[in-house]
């Protein structure tokens, strides 16, 4: 196993498809994180937009560094949970290790502001979570926040004789496309709502959001936070939230 616990994609059928899938907006750069070994590498720099690459082993980055490039080619060597983001308009791609996804996504939709879309390959298990629908099995407070702030569509699965070390398990690659632009405070204050939701998932509502000093509605009440769509949940918090500004 590589020391990142990188697997690294070898079928180029694969990268041709996910790089197809990648259209950045005018004055947006390609954020890859994870470009390892450039076998997507090299389709997105042949779309001729400004790239950076951030890549966490300095080994796989020297060999990167010799891929025919142009001067709006940045290469960063770092820890993408770590370091400084761009904070310019962004395209995100990215073949997650399946050891970061969680903090990964976190990691975009805490900036959201500058990621408008991207196509992200994780593990399957995790990259359904993005995309279920309430009432489904996989959905939970990633689902919510993930799809409060981008609409989600899954492009293909992928498996894992695509790798090198083929994985266990099967991957799924999807694309994501901001739907809504929201404050860091307001974002801030969304996030802690829907963790106070589902702290407790099988319990109902009004007992996880009992810190709340505003009356839930039986409407909300008596359902469990799986059962709430993100709609509902958009609708709720802003009933709490007016609530405690009203107070204040």
């Amino acid at each position: 196993m590589p020391r990142y616990d990188q697997h690294f994609l070898r079928n180029s059928v694969y990268a041709v498809k996910i790089a197809e899938a990648v259209c950045p907006q005018a004055g947006e750069k390609i954020l890859e994180v994870g470009p390892g070994r450039g076998a997507l590498t090299r389709y997105l720099l042949q779309k001729g937009v400004p790239y950076i690459g951030i890549e966490i082993d300095s080994v796989c980055l020297k060999s990167l560094e010799e891929l025919p490039s142009k001067a709006s080619t940045e290469w960063i060597l770092g820890d993408f949970l770590r370091i400084a983001l761009p904070e310019e308009p962004l395209f995100f791609v990215s073949n997650l290790p399946y050891s970061i996804s969680g903090p990964a996504i976190f990691r975009i939709l805490s900036h959201h502001r500058y990621i408008r879309a991207g196509v992200v390959m994780l593990q399957a298990e995790v990259a359904q979570r993005l995309y279920a629908k309430a009432g489904k099995r996989p959905y939970g407070r990633l689902s919510v926040l993930f799809q409060s702030v981008y609409e989600v569509k899954r492009l293909c699965r992928v498996p894992p004789n695509a790798f090198t070390p083929p994985p266990k398990v099967w991957s799924e690659v999807v694309l994501f496309e901001r739907k809504a632009l929201l404050s860091s405070e307001v974002w801030e204050d969304f996030v802690g709502f829907v963790r106070r939701a589902f702290r407790q998932p099988r319990r109902k509502l009004a007992k996880n959001l009992s810190d709340y000093r505003l009356s839930i509605s039986p409407f909300f009440s008596h359902r469990r936070p799986h059962e709430l769509s993100v709609e509902e949940f958009f609708e709720l918090w802003r009933i709490l939230r007016n609530d405690i500004m009203l107070d204040g």
